[in-house]
């Protein structure tokens, strides 16, 4: 894919270069925009290739996601009209696909060493906990739902009559632990404000 992708752009320059004077007469903000869409696809390109091509062998090292993560939230921020907005449409939802793969590549890894994978992935947890808790909202229950610590990786939830058997039952209901591991959070909280119950993701254990 990138052999491909990178002889496209070749062509592209070449087509570029032999373009009459008049081709260059767009606006100074325009001028300056293209090359840093440009240079957006191929940092993505670059980081889709390397969670493609892992294989979760022993002692293969792990593709960090910080980079990924980025280059996804740049090309979404590419207008589909640009020159290049179809490209980075297309490479946008080659990467999601990318990520789900990545993601059940890694249930055979370490989950220590997956939660430092996905580290970067900090839009993921707050989109979730913003989500979970209108689905909550949908459901009538009332509760807070938000993400705190280092890189957003603690997961709280905050409910006014929150006790264990709730906490299993909300948890259970959601998968709420397995989301927690794929996404990254490394600590699940649940409180009714007084008292709480801690999650270790890593460890798969309360505290």
């Amino acid at each position: 894919m990138a052999g491909t992708t990178l002889g496209r752009w070749t062509l592209a320059a070449m087509l570029i270069a032999l373009q009459p004077d008049w081709a260059w007469s767009q606006s100074a903000t325009e001028d300056q925009a293209a090359p840093k869409r440009r240079k957006i696809i191929e940092r993505a390109e670059a980081a889709a290739k390397a969670i493609e091509t892992f294989t979760a062998k022993r002692g293969e090292k792990i593709p960090a996601l910080a980079d990924y993560y980025v280059a996804k939230s740049d090309l979404s921020k590419i207008d589909e009209t640009a020159p290049e907005g179809a490209r980075a449409k297309k490479l946008l939802a080659a990467m999601e696909k990318n990520e789900a793969d990545y993601v059940r590549k890694l249930g055979n890894v370490d989950i220590a060493q997956k939660l430092d994978a996905l580290a970067g992935n900090v839009d993921g947890r707050k989109k979730f906990a913003t989500v979970s808790e209108k689905k909550m909202l949908n459901r009538g229950l009332v509760m807070e739902i938000t993400t705190s610590g280092d890189a957003d990786t603690v997961l709280n939830y905050k409910y006014f009559k929150m006790d264990r058997p709730t906490v299993l039952n909300i948890a259970e209901s959601g998968k709420i632990f397995n989301t927690a591991r794929d996404l990254g959070f490394r600590t699940v909280v649940f409180t009714d404000g007084k008292v709480s119950w801690t999650y270790d993701v890593a460890a798969n254990t309360f505290k």
